[in-house]
């Protein structure tokens, strides 16, 4: 019989304990001028804790934003969206994440969720593949162009906040994927 592996509590303590206090941190300091010392200290914990863990400060932040994908994942698996409600939901989800995806913005450390984000489009999401009516071979390009419009939108959306409902975000997503908003602008 084949068991599901089980992360140890104890580590997983550490890495909550860890990413709280890099968390912290980031409040009042760039990423940059943060020691894995001051993250240790802030925790309570012993630098060979740290580096039991993570290997580097970005991966505290790849932990938490693998969390958040995985949370989304589920979401999505258990409400079997389609087109439109796939991209309302995703909206609404990492909107809940506003403050956590600002830190992140801020501190130019948005290429982390934005890899995270297009490798969740293109390789961990069969029941995003059950949406499209395309040619197999078509499907990955629909796929990185979902993962970079929403990415694009999410950014400036919480960048710039400028109090936008997630239905704008969500309608005009729709209208650039079908090509509407270029047909318009040009007169194609």
């Amino acid at each position: 019989m084949i068991t599901a592996k089980r992360e140890n509590p104890m580590a997983i303590r550490s890495k909550n304990a860890l990413s709280s206090a890099l968390l912290k941190l980031m409040l009042t300091k760039k990423l940059d001028d943060i020691s894995i010392s001051d993250i240790t200290a802030k925790a309570g914990l012993s630098r060979q804790t740290f580096y039991t863990n993570f290997s580097c400060r970005e991966d505290i932040l790849r932990y938490l934003l693998t969390g958040l994908f995985s949370r989304y994942r589920d979401r999505l698996l258990s409400s079997k969206p389609d087109k439109e409600s796939l991209i309302i939901d995703y909206f609404m989800f990492w909107g809940d994440s506003k403050d956590f995806l600002s830190l992140l913005f801020s501190q130019n450390l948005g290429y982390l969720f934005q890899d995270m984000n297009r490798n969740f489009f293109l390789e961990d999401t069969a029941v995003i593949d059950e949406l499209f009516t395309a040619e197999p071979w078509q499907i990955p390009y629909a796929k990185v162009s979902i993962a970079g419009i929403t990415y694009e939108l999410l950014l400036m959306w919480i960048t710039k906040d400028q109090g936008l409902p997630v239905s704008v975000l969500t309608s005009m997503t729709v209208t650039l994927l079908g090509g509407k908003l270029f047909s318009e602008v040009y007169n194609v």
